[in-house]
């Protein structure tokens, strides 16, 4: 059963609500609503379980990275994405649904941005001593051998 296209309309107005290739509705909220949102996507509408939290470098846009989140519903057994945008910080979800801790950090680690009210906002995946975002689209594009045996003959270590 698909998410009603009316329900969302309801709480978050037709203008906002886009259906995708993939089938899962998305809602594009500004980054002052986001944690209300989570609220209503969790109470109103009943998506209560939080999958994901990922972000995508927009480089040309003024606030150039998106933030996506993923719910699904147990009751429904449906998907709902939100979507926001920001230049460097938003809200953290953790106060609300604690299982965003990690992917919040991991989305900091890898494109630099801040989640303001996050109980521990530091690197997941890097040192700590590692300067630079890998993952934002004006970070250098390099390359470092990897030791397979068919590399070996490539980089003079045969």
């Amino acid at each position: 059963m698909a998410l009603a296209r009316d329900a969302l309309g309801a709480v978050f107005g037709p203008e906002a609500i886009s259906l995708p290739a993939d089938g899962i509705p998305t809602v594009l909220v500004p980054l002052t609503e986001l944690l209300d949102a989570v609220r209503r996507v969790r109470g109103e509408l009943n998506h209560s379980r939080f999958v994901d939290l990922t972000a995508v470098d927009r480089l040309t846009r003024e606030e150039r990275f998106e933030l996506v989140y993923l719910f699904y519903s147990l009751d429904h057994h449906t998907w709902l994405r939100l979507k926001t945008r920001t230049d460097r910080e938003a809200p953290s979800l953790t106060p609300i649904v604690s299982g965003a801790n990690w992917y919040e950090r991991e989305v900091f680690d890898l494109f630099g941005v801040s989640f303001v009210g996050h109980p521990d906002l530091q690197r997941i995946m890097l040192p700590d001593d590692w300067r630079g975002y890998p993952l934002r689209r004006t970070e250098p594009i390099g390359a470092e051998p990897v030791d397979f045996t068919v590399t070996r003959r490539v980089y003079g270590s045969d």
